[in-house]
């Protein structure tokens, strides 16, 4: 079985996730979980048991929720772990912007994350 470390949704659903333009449900109750919540506790799960338990139905326990529920906020676990890894990503420290040295900011950026686990072997220098 091989793992995944990126998720490789399909661009316009990982956007919608991203963006939260995805709708919610249209009908019944209201609904008592949203993307954010549901993406920390991915992230929650893999910080402590690992990516590879990182599954729509391991979430949907922590959360206390049917499975089927999930997918209408997050349609795949592709687009999850996308989400997840934007996430991972935004949290991590970035330099201060120093006037008219934009070049070396960006720089340091994009060798951050090529060290960083989410980085694709290659992609780098």
């Amino acid at each position: 079985m091989t793992s995944e470390y990126t998720g490789g949704g399909q661009p316009d659903r990982s956007l919608a996730v991203l963006w939260r333009t995805r709708p919610g449900p249209a009908r019944g109750p209201r609904p008592g979980l949203d993307v954010d919540q549901i993406i920390a506790t991915a992230i929650e799960v893999a910080d402590r048991e690992g990516l590879a338990a990182v599954s729509m139905r391991r979430i949907a326990d922590q959360l206390g929720v049917g499975t089927m529920s999930l997918y209408t906020y997050v349609p795949r676990k592709a687009e999850l772990l996308d989400a997840m890894a934007d996430q991972v990503c935004a949290e991590t420290a970035r330099p201060k912007h120093r006037e008219g040295h934009w070049r070396d900011s960006l720089e340091q950026i994009a060798d951050q994350n090529c060290s960083s686990s989410f980085a694709t072997p290659g992609c780098c220098h």
